[in-house]
């Protein structure tokens, strides 16, 4: 018998200590219209690469196609749709996870800077985070992750729940380690009385020159990721032209021998793609 997977599935919302479902930061749901799309596009897209490799075979002497030929074209087109839709999919989640984790980033620098301004000016700790909601309301939407993350917090501090205590929820949802590092920090500080307009400048000091070297990184490698994008797609521009314009190509893609070249020809383009993927990712 094959063992069940024990694999524990995250859920999208975390009940928070006041109750209320808040956002699960560590997994990334598609939205009802992303579902639709992201895999209708994946089987095309796929479909047509199969045809550009695949499609073609069993055609007659004089270049007709032939019943079989509309048959393999189209179980071609829907298995090699089904793999991408299968691994597109992941690929999707994880750079739409990614991009709402920077975002998180910069909007929780954004907080901590204006709690410094604040802790500065000698407000306590709880007129700090009322403070800060205000600035942030002023430069985000009501519906922009801080917004609604300092929000629960002030909440939970109203009605009697301990700060670190809300920031501790807020950062086991978030799974950044900046996030995490702040709260003990601002936990033992808060606790041994501390100098707690030290405490945050410093933390934003060191989160931000992390962006910052992160953002040079980044840019440095943007061309980088271009040509590698580039190189990864243009096999399939450059079979494509050729199986259009050279009908002995065309004829030799359209053969068993080609369909097996183009397997380990896939295969290769694949591993170098995922290992130029992983030389791109620098993790700061």
């Amino acid at each position: 018998m094959s063992k069940k997977s024990n694999k524990k599935v995250e859920p999208k919302y975390i009940e928070s200590k006041l109750h209320n479902p808040m956002l699960n930061y560590s997994v990334y749901y598609m939205s009802p219209m992303e579902k639709i799309l992201v895999p209708v596009l994946a089987f095309l897209a796929g479909g047509f690469v199969s045809n550009i490799f695949f499609g073609g075979l069993f055609k007659t002497s004089d270049g007709y196609k032939t019943t079989a030929t509309t048959i393999s074209d189209l179980i071609f087109f829907i298995v090699v749709g089904l793999i991408v839709v299968k691994y597109a999919i992941p690929i999707y989640k994880a750079n739409r996870k990614e991009k709402r984790d920077t975002l998180l980033k910069l909007q929780f620098r954004d907080m901590l800077q204006s709690l410094a301004a604040s802790f500065s000016s000698g407000s306590n700790v709880h007129a700090a985070f009322e403070s800060a909601y205000v600035d942030l309301t002023l430069q985000y939407s009501p519906t922009d992750y801080i917004v609604i993350e300092l929000k629960e917090i002030i909440d939970g501090v109203n009605q009697n729940i301990a700060v670190e205590d809300m920031l501790r929820d807020f950062a086991v949802r978030s799974g950044n380690d900046d996030v995490n590092s702040f709260v003990d920090v601002f936990t033992i500080c808060y606790h041994k009385g501390g100098d707690m307009n030290a405490v945050i400048g410093r933390t934003t000091s060191v989160i931000s020159g992390k962006m910052e070297i992160i953002d040079e990184i980044n840019t440095k490698l943007t061309s980088n990721k271009l040509q590698h994008t580039v190189m990864s797609l243009m096999p399939i521009l450059i079979v494509g032209i050729l199986k259009v314009t050279n009908k002995s190509f065309a004829d030799s893609f359209a053969s068993p021998l080609g369909v097996i070249v183009n397997v380990i020809a896939i295969g290769i383009f694949i591993g170098s793609y995922v290992y130029g993927n992983k030389i791109c990712q620098i993790k700061v």
